[in-house]
């Protein structure tokens, strides 16, 4: 990275896998059938598992990010969620993260963040402007579609609510990747 004298900043981008309980409406979809010594036969799944199918399977999986029931990722394409913090200091937030039974985990991928960015990812953006508001309609298949005067469709995938002092996901600096194909 060009200019980076500043400890702050990463030249890779760090993919976490945590553990996910199929029974919330936090979870992510997993291929149904997901390769030899792969299956997973319990409503929780660990992180490693994850982790292990990935390499495997030489795939991340994209997702909607589902909270509570609810997509977070808008427009159509399904993401993979990376953060830029340096691995250091991921790893101190990880660890005080977990001890609060937050959603992080502590296995991941890190890739180099420039040739991420030339297969596609792209830093989020965190909140329109107030002469653009977030209001959002429900596609055909469950999307949050946002209003393509205030973001066009096809970059809708890095929108992030950001409302100052209720919702901020700002510290984890995130960066997503959009799949363009069918999850199903």
């Amino acid at each position: 990275m060009k200019n980076n004298i500043r400890f702050d900043l990463s030249d890779y981008l760090i993919h976490f896998f945590r553990d996910v309980n199929l029974e919330t409406g936090s979870h992510i979809y997993l291929p149904e059938h997901c390769g030899f010594n792969n299956q997973h036969h319990a409503c929780f799944i660990d992180a490693k598992y994850l982790l292990r199918l990935s390499l495997r399977s030489h795939k991340i999986f994209s997702s909607w990010s589902y909270r509570n029931g609810q997509r977070t990722v808008y427009g159509d394409s399904p993401v993979v969620c990376f953060t830029d913090m340096p691995i250091a200091a991921y790893l101190e937030t990880g660890v005080r993260r977990l001890e609060r039974n937050e959603k992080i985990g502590l296995y991941a991928i890190v890739l180099p963040k420039e040739q991420m960015f030339n297969y596609g990812a792209r830093p989020v953006i965190y909140g329109l402007d107030q002469h653009n508001n977030a209001r959002c309609s429900q596609g055909r298949n469950g999307e949050r579609i946002l209003d393509e005067t205030a973001l066009p469709l096809i970059e809708q995938y890095r929108y992030v609510t950001y409302v100052p002092g209720k919702i901020d996901w700002t510290h984890e600096r995130e960066w997503r990747w959009p799949y363009r194909g069918d999850i199903n």
